[in-house]
């Protein structure tokens, strides 16, 4: 039994022949470019294959060894910001003391003060280069690098920088009864090497049968410095409404000073320690409303732990006339899904503890829930 193909290939033929169960290739006749073709076929199935894993992105080597791959927004101020892709949309803020080198895929602008560099820029051994030119720029607060010719950091260094987050959740709630419903906020941070404002707004509604579980919102505002250091200061107020527990006002305001507990390319860890003037007005007949002067407590942790972004507050607010009756807030979140674009799931958990509930509220509140975040910049 057997196969015999021929094909012209001008005064000689291409023959490959089958024999039972062996192939003999007639010597002389096969062509060189078959093997071409091949060579090809398989070199363009490698590109395509690697594109994905960032093949052609910005590269960042810090300190500690930490290798990024994305890309660099811009650098100013003595600090880096880029986009990682896997750490989700949101720009990574890096010092640059934290930076041991990086290489840009594409054209940048560099300067150091005076001249002007346009090109692939890297920085090796504390010297940052550009293919634009053969002066190289010392690696330090001085260096600029962005991408837009009309955005020069120096230019801009007051301008304030905005990200705004959606989102909606559904929950799940234990302490004034058991329950779950949905609640939905909004939140804008705005930010510029010396301070930072946050406002954000939440509205919550969860029913247990025909009883209403939670019926609360949130109004929260907060100014903060850049600490220079290791300190900086603050005010914040946290205004709204919490039905559930028939508090028809409740307000807290506080000012003070924070610490910089701990800080470096993957997160950061504040304390605050302030004044604060509580106040709480109750739907209660006969009930006198609350007014008390009292501490303000807090820490704020947020780590990047690459797969997942990991935040967690708390607030404590004593007062000083009771130091049993105490007000304190809680919210862990981790912010995982995260993609290039802006959608993004995040999982956690809140509480809402008063030291001296009256009667007819319950102590401690907790809720549950996973959350739909959509990031507009």
């Amino acid at each position: 039994m057997g196969h015999r193909e021929t094909r012209g290939a001008g005064t000689k033929d291409d023959r490959i022949e089958f024999h039972g169960n062996h192939h003999q290739l007639k010597s002389g006749d096969w062509q060189p470019s078959v093997f071409r073709h091949v060579i090809v076929d398989v070199m363009r199935l490698t590109f395509l294959l690697l594109l994905p894993f960032g093949l052609w992105a910005d590269t960042v080597t810090l300190t500690d060894g930490t290798f990024l791959h994305g890309k660099i927004e811009r650098v100013a101020g003595g600090f880096m910001e880029v986009v990682v892709p896997k750490l989700g949309a949101a720009i990574q803020r890096i010092p640059i003391t934290s930076v041991e080198s990086f290489n840009t895929d594409d054209a940048v602008i560099m300067s150091g003060g005076g001249t002007v560099l346009r090109g692939k820029a890297s920085v090796v051994a504390q010297r940052a280069a550009s293919t634009g030119g053969a002066e190289t720029l010392p690696f330090d607060a001085r260096l600029e690098l962005w991408r837009d010719t009309n955005a020069r950091p120096a230019d801009i260094v007051n301008a304030r920088k905005w990200t705004m987050l959606a989102d909606l959740d559904l929950s799940g709630r234990s302490g004034v009864t058991e329950g779950s419903g949905i609640s939905a906020g909004f939140l804008a941070k705005g930010v510029t090497p010396q301070d930072t404002i946050i406002g954000s707004i939440r509205a919550t509604q969860a029913k247990s049968g025909n009883q209403t579980s939670a019926n609360d919102l949130h109004v929260n505002l907060s100014y903060e410095t850049n600490p220079t250091g290791v300190v900086f200061w603050y005010v914040r107020t946290d205004t709204g409404y919490d039905k559930a527990r028939m508090v028809d006002l409740l307000s807290v305001n506080a000012g003070g000073i924070g610490l910089r507990l701990f800080t470096d390319a993957s997160g950061k860890l504040d304390a605050r320690l302030g004044l604060a003037h509580r106040y709480e007005n109750y739907s209660i007949a006969g009930q006198p409303s609350l007014s008390t002067p009292s501490a303000d407590l807090g820490l704020i942790l947020h780590r990047e732990l690459g797969w997942a972004a990991l935040d967690s507050s708390i607030s404590v607010v004593p007062s000083f006339s009771d130091s049993a009756n105490y007000y304190i807030r809680h919210e862990s979140s981790l912010n995982i899904m995260r993609r290039e674009g802006p959608l993004s799931l995040k999982i956690g958990l809140t509480n809402d503890f008063r030291g001296r509930p009256l009667p007819s509220q319950a102590s401690l509140d907790t809720a549950y829930f996973a959350r739909i975040v959509y990031a507009v910049k």
